[in-house]
């Protein structure tokens, strides 16, 4: 436990390098001003505009919306943006990965100072994600929008070779960037491979060529050929791929190759500092309290350490395949686990701690209808395009109705269940009354 929590931390330090180099460098370049998220809202060089005005002018003007207006369009209403924040806050508090942390510490006063480190280290790399977005979206549409084939930037070129941004020209020769409602009434030509494979990626591009030869947009596309930039609207595919922001931004703003690599191991040393105390979590979890508390209390150590390792390979083959499978974008996924979090982990823990009533059977019967609620809603959405029918809640927020469901299901059972035994309780009392333990 101990050696993983030191790995972590130096993976956190490298994690934090490769994100703030380049932050800060993107701000001094564009800005002057060291700190991103000073930067963020300060002049440009050269210009009398600030960089979220003029961020906000180019998106207007493209079609986009304007960027620092809040709660736009029913995805990201008040309802919305409260649940999904709601729903990543509880989903914190419940993640097992994180709780299971505070074994490492010696009292209950240690631990208090490891929370406030953690939400310390943690806000700077948070306060930074802001600054990084409106960085790497205002050199996106600079870079791209009206320059011909000879004029993209490198860093395109790259990335389109990846499928991550493909450019289905309309036939004048030039890159259009565009939203749903730009002024110039001109279409988007930017577009993003999502969840198609590279065989159909291919066949979308000979389709578009063809179209292009046949005469574009002077005959019909219906007549002359299928157009591709149709094909991948009807895909919901219109947009670069949002995960390419953070790793593209260094090569956006032509930053030295050693920053960009920097970034690279940044990025691999947040999958494993999140995969390695994740793996650690679900193999002693199933080993210990299903395997050997439930299952064969008399099980050996060797046993319940061979039961870890299988389950530690099955958890890496299906996360093997939601990674070459997504249900959708990083930043997406990681809303729907915390959402799951928050629906099964956190009620339990809240009157698990605060009331001395709460048996197995309501806690394990609160946690499957909220998990089961919030899991089924999700699925749904992503898989079966299911309208959010309740409340207007998206998937990504419907982890808070999941909550409130396992919390209203497991304090109507607690009256007819039994409560937990003396012992239990006894630990609940010291949990209450921790400073008397540690004088």
């Amino acid at each position: 436990m101990k050696g993983i929590t030191w790995t972590q931390v130096a993976q956190y330090w490298v994690i934090i390098t490769a994100f703030l180099i380049p932050a800060v460098a993107i701000s001094i370049k564009l800005t002057g001003h060291a700190m991103p998220q000073i930067g963020m809202g300060s002049e440009l060089l050269g210009g009398t505009a600030t960089l979220l005005d003029k961020l906000d002018q180019i998106q207007s003007d493209l079609g986009f919306g304007s960027y620092t207006e809040p709660f736009i369009g029913a995805m990201w209403d008040k309802t919305n943006v409260f649940c999904t924040a709601l729903a990543l806050m509880a989903g914190t508090a419940g993640l097992p990965h994180v709780i299971v942390r505070f074994y490492t510490v010696k009292n209950v006063r240690a631990a208090r100072w490891s929370a406030f480190w953690a939400l310390l280290f943690i806000s700077i790399l948070y306060l930074t994600a802001p600054a990084t977005a409106a960085f790497a979206r205002y050199y996106m549409i600079d870079s791209l929008d009206g320059k011909s084939a000879q004029e993209l930037p490198g860093w395109f070129e790259g990335w389109e070779k990846t499928n991550l941004i493909i450019w289905l020209d309309d036939g004048d020769g030039r890159v259009q960037y565009r939203g749903a409602n730009p002024k110039d009434g001109r279409e988007n030509e930017i577009f993003r491979r999502g969840k198609l494979e590279g065989a159909e990626v291919a066949a979308i591009r000979e389709g578009h060529n063809e179209w292009l030869a046949s005469g574009g947009p002077e005959n019909s596309p219906a007549a002359q050929g299928a157009d591709g930039r149709a094909v991948l609207r009807d895909l919901k595919l219109s947009g670069p791929d949002r995960d390419i922001i953070v790793l593209a931004s260094p090569e956006m703003a032509e930053l030295s190759t050693w920053i960009i690599a920097l970034v690279a191991a940044g990025g691999l040393a947040a999958a494993l500092s999140t995969a390695s105390g994740l793996l650690l979590v679900i193999s002693s979890s199933v080993a210990h309290d299903v395997y050997y508390k439930v299952v064969n209390p008399q099980a050996t150590e060797r046993q319940r350490l061979r039961v870890g390792r299988i389950v530690i390979g099955f958890a890496v083959v299906i996360a093997g395949l939601f990674g070459i499978f997504p249900p959708g974008f990083v930043s997406q996924v990681v809303a729907f686990a915390f959402g799951l979090a928050a629906a099964s982990f956190f009620p339990a823990l809240v009157l698990g701690i605060f009331s001395r009533r709460v048996g197995t059977v309501p806690a394990v019967a609160g946690m499957i209808c909220g998990i089961g609620f919030t899991a089924s809603y999700i699925i749904g959405s992503v898989y079966g395009g299911m309208d959010a029918w309740c409340f207007g809640i998206g998937a990504q927020g419907i982890g808070v109705v999941g909550m409130v469901i396992n919390f209203a299901v497991t304090i109507s059972l607690m009256p007819f269940c039994p409560a937990p035994p003396a012992r239990v309780q006894a630990l609940l009392d010291d949990i209450r009354s921790p400073e008397a333990e540690d004088a």
